[in-house]
């Protein structure tokens, strides 16, 4: 509710002839502790999904498995509209090394796997994760030790919870998975990112259409500001912008390689 500007004469038809002097609007405003007073912030941050199109032969999908009794999910926006039903959406990024977020409602899982595969189907990228946290969204960056991913190229990523240690039977193991790929930014938001501050990066990142940029540049700004509700604000409308509202409040968890194979 917006708090609009009375009159004085309003006030006065309401008070009895008694009453102690009439406070002033700036006072009004200061009353922040009446909770119904107090103007709803309007959502601010929105991310604009770009209607790109993925090959017939893309697959993703989602599991449940031993370790896990619902079903895991890769964080990402709604497949648009305008994809076919046979078609899986890829998402886009500016960045060499992107950081990847799976939603887990509860795990009793130690370790997680993480393989991403060019568009060849060949497999570039192997780790097995250290899981300390039994349900959160759980995140993962490309490590320093992978030489990146190229511009213009596609790549599906695959995140499963390590349901059997021992490393015996996957099968039961749940699996998250999507594609994304590398693409160059224009000149004039090349320039933007340039003299943005970091709030402003994760405006430009989700004006654009790079979903996996503007969850990681707002969870690091989370992360090193954890007691400003701005950034919570913002991150409740981001999620709300695509819909994935109801996971808004789980606590942000990154994950760190145990061990590794490229």
């Amino acid at each position: 509710m917006t708090l609009g500007l009375i009159s004085p004469e309003m006030l006065l038809s309401t008070l009895p002839t008694i009453a102690a002097p009439i406070p002033s609007i700036a006072q009004f405003n200061n009353q922040r502790s009446i909770p119904r007073l107090k103007p709803r912030r309007r959502s601010l941050l929105k991310f604009k999904i770009p209607g790109i199109r993925g090959s017939r032969n893309l697959e993703a999908g989602a599991a449940r498995g031993k370790c896990s009794p619902q079903i895991i999910s890769a964080v990402l926006p709604p497949k648009p509209a305008a994809i076919a039903a046979n078609q899986i959406p890829v998402e886009l990024t500016i960045s060499e090394r992107p950081t990847f977020f799976v939603n887990v409602p509860q795990t009793s899982a130690k370790e997680a796997g993480f393989l991403l595969w060019n568009e060849d189907g060949e497999e570039i990228l192997d780790k097995t994760l250290s899981v300390t946290a039994t349900q959160g969204i759980l995140s993962y960056t490309l490590p320093a030790d992978f030489s990146g991913l190229e511009v213009g190229k596609k790549y599906r990523w695959r995140f499963s919870l390590l349901c059997d240690q021992t490393g015996g039977d996957r099968s039961a193991d749940p699996v998250a998975s999507g594609w994304i790929e590398r693409v160059e930014p224009s000149a004039t938001i090349t320039k933007q990112l340039q003299t943005a501050t970091n709030k402003q990066r994760v405006l430009i990142y989700a004006e654009n259409g790079y979903w996996h940029d503007t969850l990681k540049a707002l969870a690091d700004l989370r992360a090193a500001n954890p007691n400003d509700l701005t950034l919570l604000r913002d991150w409740d409308d981001l999620l709300l912008s695509v819909g994935l509202e109801e996971i808004a409040n789980r606590p942000l968890i990154p994950l760190n390689a145990v061990t590794a194979s490229n």
